[in-house]
């Protein structure tokens, strides 16, 4: 997987820097939503001794909100006016559904090589918790992971933070974190939550085969 993962993240990015240039911002987007793969990979790659694998699953767990933040990345859309008559049919330029194709392959790619890294890593956590079967364990780690992702979505979206703010200027972090609760954050805190569920529903219950 992690050949092809790399493969298609290169010829995705020479593409929209080459060709499509209307949303070079999805290759900074992407980029961070990509990063927990190579992170999770390297973190489970073999039994790392505690000081290397912990520092690993902290890091792995600041660039995953990453991932589902992709897509509200969705909402770049409204700036193409699909329904700029206000009748309620979209219109058909091709120039609008390029774009709407660009940006639904990067964001699908973001969001399965994301939850991807999210199982192994959940593995991997219950592998040292020893507890491998403990369904409560398992979920209760799953829940604590995506409410902090849709805390941190909340953060990167409103208050304008990106992981890399976490080390390039810290203090400034902590005081946006600190100034964002509200109402309003605890509202799109609980929408999120409920979108990576059902992501990660839909990701792990998927049938391999008929029946």
């Amino acid at each position: 997987m992690m050949k092809w993962s790399r493969l298609f993240i290169v010829l995705y990015f020479i593409y929209i820097f080459f060709i499509f240039q209307s949303y070079k911002f999805l290759i900074l987007n992407v980029s961070l939503a990509y990063i927990p793969l190579e992170l999770a990979n390297l973190a489970c790659k073999k039994k790392w001794h505690p000081m290397i694998f912990w520092p690993l699953t902290a890091l792995w767990l600041l660039f995953f909100p990453n991932s589902p933040y992709l897509l509200t990345d969705f909402f770049h859309l409204e700036n193409l006016r699909v329904n700029a008559m206000q009748i309620g049919v979209f219109s058909n330029d091709p120039f609008i559904w390029k774009h709407f194709t660009v940006m639904t392959v990067g964001i699908l790619f973001g969001l399965y090589t994301g939850f991807v890294s999210l199982k192994w890593m959940l593995d991997a956590l219950m592998a040292r918790f020893r507890t491998t079967t403990n369904a409560v364990v398992y979920w209760g780690t799953f829940g604590v992971i995506i409410v902090l992702s849709g805390y941190a979505i909340y953060l990167g979206r409103f208050a304008r933070l990106h992981t890399v703010y976490l080390f390039t200027d810290p203090m400034y972090v902590i005081h946006q974190m600190l100034d964002a609760f509200s109402y309003e954050m605890f509202y799109f805190i609980a929408c999120f939550v409920v979108i990576q569920i059902v992501i990660y529903f839909i990701f792990i219950k998927f049938p391999n085969k008929k029946g």
